[in-house]
């Protein structure tokens, strides 16, 4: 949780704000999520060290596409979806093969990579690894969800998690934008954890 208090209109009380991050870890911890896969780097670090610091497991690997396969085989072995965590373009594009394999083998797991603001991806402004990794993604998976909107990632990761679970099992593709996670604002309470 982001520990930062501050006063509301109203004298005498405090709100507590959270951001982006913190709402990706709390979400995967209310799924049950405890163990995630990857290669730290921007925009993604400070989600891996605070993951770690909140209690989950952050295996870092050399390459994405290792990363991956871990993910893919923990979600085989589990039953409930491994998160892979990458950076965008060229780390979203190494941990693709993964993702496509899990698909194809109907092992659950999520694809989590960070990704280049839409406004500018949309009007091809130039942005640093600028890359459609939603459009990419989609036919090599099962689904593909974009959060554009930091209040909306608990639905975004829920929403994958039971696409990949559910039916036939699959890899997933969740999209999250850098400017979705810095973002702070007041803190409401949490929903019920997901269940099978």
């Amino acid at each position: 949780m982001l520990n930062t208090a501050t006063k509301s209109e109203a004298p005498g009380t405090e709100q507590e704000l959270t951001d982006g991050f913190h709402l990706v870890i709390d979400a995967l911890k209310l799924n049950g999520i405890d163990t995630v896969y990857g290669v730290p780097g921007i925009p993604i670090t400070d989600l891996g060290r605070m993951a770690q610091a909140a209690g989950i497991r952050v295996l870092s690997f050399r390459h994405e596409q290792n990363a991956g396969y871990a993910a893919s085989i923990a979600g085989f072995l589990t039953k409930r979806p491994g998160v892979c965590l990458t950076v965008s373009a060229p780390g979203f594009l190494n941990g693709l093969t993964a993702l496509a394999h899990a698909t194809t083998n109907c092992f659950p797991m999520i694809l989590i990579s960070g990704s280049s603001e839409r406004e500018i991806v949309d009007l091809q402004q130039g942005d640093y690894e600028e890359m459609d990794q939603l459009a990419i993604a989609k036919p090599l998976c099962k689904a593909a969800f974009r959060v554009l909107h930091a209040q909306d990632i608990g639905i975004g990761l829920a929403r994958a998690i039971r696409a990949a679970v559910s039916g036939r099992p699959g890899g997933v593709y969740l999209d999250l934008p850098a400017n979705c996670s810095a973002r702070s604002w007041t803190r409401r309470p949490a929903r019920s954890r997901w269940s099978r």
